[in-house]
């Protein structure tokens, strides 16, 4: 007597089964997250980086005009009277400080301030490093403190401005909003040889 035939266990209810499992193996696989994570916050540490750089750039840039504006003042305090070129001569030195950034931008303006026996300053003359010098009897460049403005006393105040554009400042320009970067340094002394620093 033939035996009867047995059921395919190739077809049928194993075929679901088997996709089933695969679904399952597929949910359950993570080997593609950590990718997919890396790719997401990508773009965020390119910009942090750039932000990075950028900033370190710009504290350096800026400690370097501090450099310059207080070197500056502190020299011209300790003669009485100055000349237009002597003047100059020892800017330019100042202004090397900035090396090997660029200069081209680079402003410095140095005056000699009378002070009023209300305390008041104003120019008493000027010179500009690539900008315009201040004209005679102009208020003070900067806010002069009470505690140093003495009247019949000159003060010598050197301001310094710079802008500065990085290898990111593009890159950073729709979140900033800025082309590039205003940097500002001012340096106030008073005279070490007598009251006043004339000009040749």
């Amino acid at each position: 007597m033939p035996r009867p035939a047995l059921p395919d266990r190739r077809s049928g209810p194993k075929d679901c089964n088997g996709g089933t499992r695969l679904l399952t193996r597929l949910a359950a696989d993570r080997r593609g997250i950590s990718g997919i994570e890396f790719a997401l916050i990508l773009p965020l540490i390119i910009v942090l980086f750039a932000a990075t750089l950028d900033l370190g750039e710009g504290l350096m840039v800026s400690r370097r005009l501090d450099q310059i504006s207080a070197t500056t003042s502190d020299i011209m305090t300790q003669e009485s009277s100055w000349s237009t070129s002597g003047v100059e001569t020892l800017v330019e030195g100042a202004v090397s400080i900035l090396e090997p950034f660029d200069t081209a931008a680079l402003k410095v303006t140095v005056s000699v301030l009378n002070v009023s026996s209300t305390g008041t300053a104003t120019v008493a003359w000027s010179y500009g490093y690539q900008t315009a010098a201040l004209a005679k009897g102009a208020n003070s460049p900067v806010d002069i403190p009470a505690n140093i403005a003495e009247s019949g006393v000159q003060l010598v105040v050197t301001t310094v401005e710079h802008d500065i554009t990085t290898i990111f400042t593009a890159l950073l320009s729709e979140i900033t909003g800025l082309d590039s970067y205003h940097l500002t340094s001012s340096a106030i002394s008073r005279p070490r040889v007598g009251n006043t620093v004339s000009q040749e």
